[in-house]
């Protein structure tokens, strides 16, 4: 019995609590961090909300990274995945990729760039599980809660990236102005 696989009849169950188990990891390594003095530049942000979506930009950027180091060190349940789409040979080189597109999202000079990409990864990797077994859904839940703290951390880091109507509207704003 392994992280992956806790509630055996229940896929969604299991993909939820390996994805928590993930985000863990990577709110410890954030507090760790941050008491280290490295991740340190949000405090210098203008408003509250900037700097939530800050955080959530690091810790979705941290959970890409220990994931795809999940992938790099062999994980079983991982490593099943890609033996039954005859992937395997891709295995470790999506690990390094993830790694790196994580690391692209927490470095501030390159989260533009690295949340592009981790949006395109987190959405291969549902355009992938969704159509392929029957608990896809199950386990297009960790990518797409990434994704969804992606999204929330562009919305509140950068709104810039919104159209002016969509970010200037009173709900915006109130979000926005805490």
């Amino acid at each position: 019995m392994d992280l992956f696989h806790l509630f055996a009849g229940n896929e969604a169950m299991s993909a939820t609590i390996a994805i928590m188990a993930f985000y863990a990891v990577a709110t410890v390594t954030f507090g760790v961090f941050y008491m280290c003095g490295f991740l340190k530049d949000f405090q210098v942000l203008p408003t509250n909300a900037q700097k939530v979506g800050r955080i959530f930009a690091i810790i979705a950027g941290f959970t890409l990274f220990f994931s795809g180091m999940g992938k790099v060190i062999g994980l079983a349940p991982m490593e099943a995945n890609f033996t039954q789409y005859n992937l395997l040979y891709l295995f470790k080189y999506t690990g390094v990729m993830e790694a790196s597109i994580g690391l692209l999202v927490v470095y501030r000079h390159t989260y533009k760039l690295g949340v592009l990409f981790a949006i395109a990864l987190c959405g291969g990797a549902i355009a992938t599980h969704l159509p392929t077994t029957a608990d896809g859904f199950a386990w297009a839940i960790p990518s797409g809660s990434v994704m969804a703290m992606l999204w929330i951390s562009v919305f509140l880091y950068t709104p810039e990236t919104f159209p002016k109507w969509l970010t200037e509207n009173k709900w915006a704003k109130r979000i926005t102005d805490f």
